[in-house]
């Protein structure tokens, strides 16, 4: 049993509430689905959900069906996104900007050792606690485990575009084979957003959609890159933005970079 509150969020096909357990008195974040025709991937999200622990990741508590409406009850984070952050507060310093990509790259470090892709890493993805020193990624719906049948033989997912352009790597946009490394990318976007307070490749001033995903996909450069960072900061992102996903870095080989030796850590995460 539970009491609806605030609205949070709306998205395509979903609507997301703050809410209260009537017994138990916990706050949490419902996402409300009413479109029948998601209802698989809406079980594929539930059933991933459940299966995830991590102190960067999301909880779920669950998940019911009332009237015409599936509802994800989930851990609510009172900060709310990285994006509404930014856009009520302007961009972060880089002290806070590398602190919370160190969460972030640990929560897809976990998500990537159980061959799981987010695909869909953003600022509106990331929520921030109440204190504003935890992120967690968020919102699984796009989110995929590599699996034999959904792979190439080099082990990549094969051309299928999901996510939201602005963040999305080269390869995908092309329709080529991807994995694992499009959300290191879509990491070094997120980094962008937050030292700027802006989306990458200047997306805020486009708005043909397919405009935007030819500019990415034909890119020879990264995404614009303020000039006043540190060079371990410059460096990280550069290794992120890496367009030959080849040769971009693991998830995991990026958490011994130097940009992160004095990284702020959370005191729940020391």
């Amino acid at each position: 049993q539970w009491q609806k509150g605030k609205l949070l969020g709306t998205g395509a096909y979903s609507t997301c509430y703050a809410a209260r357990d009537i017994k138990s008195g916990t706050l949490m974040a419902v996402k409300q689905v009413k479109q029948q025709q998601v209802y698989e991937s809406l079980i594929k999200e539930i059933s991933l959900l459940n299966r995830l622990n991590h102190p960067n990741i999301v909880r779920c508590y669950g998940a019911t069906v009332q009237d015409s409406h599936f509802n994800i009850f989930a851990e609510w984070l009172a900060g709310g996104s990285i994006a509404s952050m930014l856009h009520n507060y302007g961009p972060f310093q880089e002290n806070i900007s590398n602190a919370y990509c160190l969460q972030i790259l640990r929560g897809l470090v976990y998500l990537h050792d159980r061959r799981i892709v987010h695909r869909d890493v953003k600022g509106d993805n990331i929520l921030v606690d109440a204190t504003g020193r935890i992120v967690k990624l968020a919102d699984f719906g796009s989110a995929i485990q590599l699996t034999a049948t959904k792979l190439t033989g080099a082990g990549l997912l094969q051309g299928q575009m999901v996510g939201t352009v602005a963040f999305m790597a080269p390869e995908v946009l092309r329709g080529e084979n991807y994995g694992r490394s499009s959300d290191v990318w879509s990491l070094g976007c997120v980094m962008i957003q937050m030292l700027t307070g802006k989306l990458p490749w200047g997306a805020d001033n486009i708005s043909n959609h397919f405009a935007l995903i030819y500019k990415i996909a034909t890119a020879t450069e990264t995404p614009s890159v303020p000039e006043h960072l540190r060079q371990d900061t410059r460096d990280f992102l550069l290794r992120c933005l890496e367009s030959n996903r080849e040769f971009r870095p693991k998830a995991k080989e990026l958490l011994i970079h130097p940009l992160f030796r004095d990284a702020i850590q959370p005191p729940s995460l020391k």
